[in-house]
């Protein structure tokens, strides 16, 4: 499930007046990029947005298993605190993946989860792990990471059998595209509007890439206020559609 499909600022943007801000389309308003993928009773969540607490009661999620982090950039990490109601409810602590060069500044944000800083409230009850480099394991789900390029720092994005997520990037290692060629059934990418970007892949950029990758369904995540989900929808290439918050993803036998 897509459970925010908007760029750091979200949509609407914090006093803007333009059309897409003021539109009363549902999928026009945009919380900050997280999905939730669900096989049996297992949940996995990529990134805590700000939002994380609307976005999963929302979907009606009340466990997770575990936590994936693309990075480490605001709009992906801050409703990190949220996380202790899972442990409230389980009474298990979550595993929490993120790559090793983020550790520092994620313990030194979230202090107080992780050192006894004299704090007498609940924290998150989380055991933060190295995402490995290689494929790994989380229960019955299937992971293979990899390493994006952001600007100055570095996204992850995964693949889960012939689905894939992959936000927050600019470009895709040559490997990988041949790697995962025709490999891929359904992509979530995000593609952040439709002019340039020196940080973030843009609408035609990623639809290239699915282009590249031989993708049969593409979805467009990650989107500015610059894109009007029923116009710029219906202007998108055969098997390329732009994603929504709440949007709903039947993979099948696509997740393994």
């Amino acid at each position: 499930m897509i459970l925010g499909s908007g760029t750091s600022t979200g949509v609407p943007v914090i006093g803007c007046p333009c059309a897409v801000c003021k539109s009363p389309d549902i999928r026009n308003k945009r919380t900050r990029a997280s999905i939730a993928l669900q096989k049996g009773s297992e949940t996995l969540l990529i990134d805590t947005s700000p939002e994380m607490r609307l976005q999963v009661l929302q979907a009606g999620i009340d466990t997770v298993s575990a936590v994936l982090y693309t990075h480490t950039h605001a709009d992906h990490t801050q409703g990190f605190d949220d996380l202790r109601q899972f442990y409230f409810r389980r009474r298990q602590s979550i595993d929490c993946y993120l790559m090793e060069e983020y550790h520092t500044e994620f313990r030194e944000r979230f202090r107080y989860a992780f050192e006894d800083t004299g704090y007498l409230g609940a924290t998150p009850q989380v055991t933060l792990k190295s995402m490995p480099e290689g494929g790994f394991s989380v229960g019955n789900f299937e992971i293979e990471p990899v390493r994006l390029s952001h600007g100055h720092v570095t996204t992850c994005g995964f693949r889960f059998g012939n689905f894939v997520y992959a936000t927050d990037f600019k470009g895709f290692p040559a490997d990988v595209i041949e790697r995962w060629r025709g490999r891929i059934h359904t992509m979530v990418a995000s593609g952040i509007h439709f002019g340039s970007h020196k940080t973030h892949n843009v609408i035609p950029e990623t639809i290239e890439l699915f282009r590249q990758l031989g993708v049969k369904r593409g979805i467009i995540s990650h989107l500015a206020h610059d894109v009007d989900y029923a116009k710029h929808n219906a202007e998108m290439p055969p098997a390329v559609e732009l994603a929504y918050d709440g949007m709903t993803i039947d993979l099948g036998a696509t997740v393994s």
